[in-house]
């Protein structure tokens, strides 16, 4: 039995491999990076000895998901988790930012996450055994302006997961989705969002994760600051001055 990370090349992805690793949980890692992948399934089949299957996908091609499906069936792996890490965000107006990087942006963080989730669900229901873990994030609650295509795509990624959770409440398989804040990860060094704070680690993030899954949660904030800002303000401001504050964060943190 396997578990399967995507985005597993870094950030969050790749703390969890290493956490599913020192479980002594074989893995299959899917990202782009061919050597990053390569040197990660090196140093976590030396340190901990268990075995590590490495997949070079695009998720932001068409039905590329699907394919990845086949080739993990062709290995002969049984995936017993899904943690669905790949993301990113695009930063800038809708109108300034390329039709082609937001629109990869929808295909990888909704697109392929709900083909892959639905692919390896299908099995885990029919063994009546599984887990899958979504990223979402805590701008999943709320518009966010200069963001807007990235914090949409993650409100589908909560909305998605915990529906899905309630779906499958009868079986032994659960699902579950992790809303991070701002994390320290490449996400906010490589021109992709804004980030104000101080940031979480991505090894705090997967622990505060699998400690909401024991506590049979369907779903997570990770932080009291984060859960303030995206829960509680959202529902005592109307929603447009909701939208007009953030927009005003966002403005001051783009001039910094």
């Amino acid at each position: 039995m396997y578990t399967l990370i995507t985005g597993a090349s870094s950030g969050i992805g790749q703390a969890f491999a290493v956490e599913y690793a020192k479980k002594n949980k074989n893995l299959v890692l899917l990202a782009r990076s061919k050597e990053k992948l390569k040197a990660i399934k090196a140093e976590l089949e030396k340190k901990y000895q268990v075995k590590v299957e490495i997949v070079m996908y695009d998720l932001s091609v068409p039905n590329v998901a699907q394919h990845a499906y086949q080739r993990i069936q062709e290995l002969g792996i049984m995936i017993e988790t899904l943690i669905n890490c790949a993301g990113f965000a695009t930063s800038g107006k809708v109108s300034d930012v390329s039709y082609e990087q937001q629109h990869n942006e929808i295909m990888v963080n909704t697109v392929a996450l709900f083909d892959l989730t639905k692919l390896f669900l299908d099995s885990m229901l029919k063994k009546n055994k599984g887990l899958i873990i979504n990223v979402a994030s805590t701008s999943a609650y709320h518009p966010i302006p200069t963001m807007a295509v990235y914090a949409a795509s993650k409100a589908f990624v909560l909305s998605f997961t915990e529906a899905l959770a309630m779906e499958c409440q009868e079986s032994q398989v659960r699902i579950f989705a992790i809303s991070p804040g701002a994390t320290d990860t490449n996400f906010f060094s490589s021109g992709g969002g804004v980030s104000y704070g101080n940031l979480r680690t991505p090894q705090h993030v997967v622990k505060v994760t699998l400690d909401a899954i024991e506590k049979g949660k369907i779903s997570k904030i990770d932080g009291l600051n984060n859960y303030v800002t995206s829960t509680i303000l959202p529902r005592i401001l109307p929603r447009k001055n909701m939208v007009t504050m953030v927009n005003t964060i966002m403005k001051k943190q783009v001039k910094k």
